[in-house]
């Protein structure tokens, strides 16, 4: 996956041609590790809200193929396996400077069918295989223990709705007419609506605050922008290893992205979170995450798009191996 993010980063930097007035928007992503994504970690999402009158409507695809081990002291784990999760949202103006919306997402964790593929991938172009040759292949097995005792065991398939959320944003500095600056203030409030049991929620209530920023024109040129953005999010005691979750993580982004045709945009995106469990000396549970996304948007038609990206793990072993992620959306 490296080749072919080093490929496409490649094309990104060299490509520049018809300007193009609207701002480029992050990919709406976060970290799939099936012990961090049945928390509230949210998608930055894009610094301009709606307008008046505006709805946007996103369904979209994230398939994570995680393969990691890990043992230390008295702590083992094992996540091996594939998580998917579908998401409906919808997004619509709230009157003056505010917007509202609903996520909500249908997890399924499996065997998957990944694993043969990744292994020629890896063969392929020289790649270490990290272990995977050495368990059978499209097996779920999510497992970890400690002190001899098993404190999340997922070894049967299963899917089912995740923890709903709803979402708010705030502009507190819209773009203008000669000026792409823009500044909004967003929240995400995640319900236990998920089946903690089976990995699709948390059991707990999260509310996570944010501010993000969108810039762009001036010296990047007027088909280019930049993006991110910081926030903390906040988690209630939830059902899943209670006794090590904290109570807070940081999390961020920073990207950048440029049209380059009228239709197609490319971008990279950069995702962290803080630890979501504490007390582990194990990267899995208690290191600090990085990833990073490669791909582009697609205008099929005037309010609709598709956004496609490859996911990856910088931090080794803190988010899924690679992260597949298809998107369509219409705005209008």
């Amino acid at each position: 996956m490296k080749f072919f993010n080093s490929i496409v980063l490649s094309t990104f930097l060299l490509l520049s041609l018809a300007a193009q007035a609207r701002p480029v928007t992050p990919f709406f992503t976060f970290n799939q590790s099936p012990l961090v994504q049945l928390h509230g970690l949210p998608a930055i999402e894009a610094a301009r809200i709606l307008d008046p009158g505006e709805q946007r409507y996103r369904l979209q695809a994230d398939l994570a193929s995680n393969f990691t081990v890990g043992r230390s002291g008295t702590e083992s784990l094992v996540l091996d396996g594939e998580t998917m999760r579908l998401t409906l949202a919808f997004t619509g103006h709230g009157g003056r400077n505010l917007e509202w919306g609903i996520q909500i997402p249908y997890v399924s964790h499996s065997g998957g069918v990944l694993d043969g593929f990744i292994r020629r991938w890896h063969n392929t172009f020289g790649m270490s295989q990290g272990g995977r040759t050495e368990v059978p292949n499209d097996v779920l097995n999510y497992q970890y223990v400690r002190d001899g005792q098993a404190l999340v065991s997922q070894t049967l398939e299963g899917d089912g709705v995740g923890d709903v959320r709803l979402t708010g944003g705030w502009q507190l500095r819209r773009p203008g007419a000669d000026d792409d600056t823009a500044f909004t203030l967003r929240a995400s409030l995640k319900l236990p609506t998920g089946d903690s049991e089976q990995l699709h929620g948390s059991g707990g209530t999260d509310l996570a605050l944010w501010l993000n920023g969108g810039y762009g024109g001036y010296g990047l040129g007027p088909s280019a922008s930049l993006f991110g953005g910081l926030g903390v999010l906040l988690m209630s005691r939830g059902d899943v290893l209670p006794e090590r979750q904290r109570s807070s993580a940081l999390f961020g982004s920073l990207g950048a992205g440029a049209w380059v045709l009228p239709r197609l945009s490319l971008k990279v995106q950069l995702d962290f979170n803080g630890a979501i469990y504490r007390d582990s000396e194990l990267t899995q549970l208690g290191s600090d995450s990085l990833q990073l996304s490669v791909g582009g948007s697609l205008r099929l038609a005037k309010h609709t798009r598709i956004e496609l990206a490859v996911v990856e793990d910088v931090a080794v072993a803190t988010a899924p191996d690679v992260v597949f992620h298809a998107a369509i959306v219409v705005q209008q």
